[in-house]
């Protein structure tokens, strides 16, 4: 059996099922979530059920049923020390293979590509300002762009004055597509309104909260082009995109420290 720890927002969980969906095909076990850290976890909500995702929670046993599995089965715990992707985690054994990381690479569950984007398919009901968007979307030149604020401002590690890579990654775009509209995602839209301009049509994505942002997460991954902020929730809009011809412009720096990144982007994807 495969267990994997649920953390964190939208994006991380994501990835954290991913890897683990994909150990599980590899090694023919079951999967559980283990979904309890969001019993005292405030800052998100577990929110995986928006998708096409069959997985039971897991249960952490009392502690004579724990004795009693130690003796009978073999377990095996892996932790993540860094964001490198490492090629020991398909290679993991044991009748419980527990799992604890953030696993941003798709580099550990691209073998499993076409089973991974069916478990991603939205379930969840969309309201209708946010399906006439989509429709909007898919009859232009559609480039979404996605601008991270809010707790990563004050964060040393996340933090990053994006100002010159958003427009060198516009401007790519604008070469390599005629007309395009951009659809802009953020969680300080204010903000980008006051201190960015855009050369072309934008269309601001205003209308999601924490709670529907699986709604902002579809609309991402309709438009034909993105461009991601270094977040794991603007990642996963470009590689839900199943536009074969798409161009997905990325941050070269991921991390304001030394952090291990270079797994992160995919080759097909154009670093700025």
């Amino acid at each position: 059996m495969i267990i994997v720890t649920i953390y964190g927002g939208l994006g991380n969980q994501m990835f954290q099922y991913a890897v683990a969906k994909a150990l599980s095909l590899e090694k023919k076990q079951d999967l559980k979530l283990d979904i309890s850290g969001f019993e005292h976890y405030t800052l998100h909500k577990y929110s995986l059920h928006h998708f096409d995702i069959k997985a039971e929670f897991y249960k952490k046993p009392n502690r004579y049923l724990r004795k009693f599995q130690d003796l009978l089965f073999t377990k095996t715990t892996y932790s993540e020390i860094d964001f490198g992707f490492n090629t020991e985690v398909s290679q993991l054994k044991g009748d419980y293979i527990f799992l604890n990381g953030y696993f941003q690479s798709e580099k550990y569950f691209l073998k499993y590509k076409n089973e991974i984007l069916k478990r991603f398919e939205f379930k969840s009901k969309l309201k209708p300002k946010t399906q006439e968007t989509i429709d909007y979307i898919t009859a232009v030149n559609s480039v979404s762009l996605h601008i991270r604020r809010g707790d990563y401002v004050n964060n040393p590690k996340h933090y990053i004055d994006q100002e010159v890579y958003y427009q060198d990654a516009m401007a790519i775009i604008e070469s390599k597509i005629e007309t395009p509209v951009f659809f802009i995602f953020s969680d300080d839209i204010n903000w980008v309104k006051e201190n960015m301009t855009f050369k072309h049509k934008a269309i601001f994505i205003d209308f999601n909260d924490s709670l529907s942002n699986f709604e902002d997460l579809k609309l991402m991954s309709t438009c034909k082009n993105n461009i991601i902020a270094n977040s794991s929730f603007s990642w996963w809009g470009a590689w839900l995109n199943k536009n074969e011809k798409k161009i997905v412009i990325a941050p070269k720096k991921w991390f304001n420290d030394d952090t291990n990144s270079n797994d992160i982007i995919p080759d097909s994807w154009i670093k700025v």
